[in-house]
């Protein structure tokens, strides 16, 4: 069961529920601009588009409406280039090259993730 549909259940009527989520992957950046992407291909290609198509059924079985939606960047600000090889570990096993590219890139660094914002308001069933 998608968890909106859970959630829906335990709700009150009129709840809201607040979503959140990204909706790209993260971006590494310098002074000098972008030093390149951490590749997340099962997220991006099966979890997000998943997650996107069930809030959209859900939707459109009368469970939620949309009240608002709004869409924001996400930075961490990283004084020191293994400071963000070591945060992000676990993202970057695999992307030598993006590790590689970290290390000569001119510090400070930041990485930015876009993320959306929505408010759905519960319905009755």
């Amino acid at each position: 069961m998608h968890a909106l549909r859970h959630v829906h259940s335990l709700l009150a009527r009129g709840g809201t529920v607040v979503d959140i989520h990204p909706v790209t992957e993260e971006q590494v950046e310098s002074s000098e601009g972008v030093v390149g992407v951490i590749r997340e291909p099962d997220w991006v290609n099966v979890d997000l588009p998943n997650s996107e198509a069930a809030l959209r059924q859900t939707i459109a079985e009368g469970l939620y409406e949309l009240e608002e939606e709004t869409d924001y960047d996400v930075l961490q600000h990283f004084d020191e280039s293994e400071d963000l090889i070591e945060e992000k570990r676990d993202l970057l096993e695999g992307q030598d090259q993006l590790v590689n590219a970290i290390r000569v890139a001119p510090t400070p660094l930041v990485t930015r993730m876009h993320l959306v914002l929505r408010c759905l308001r519960t319905l009755p069933r």
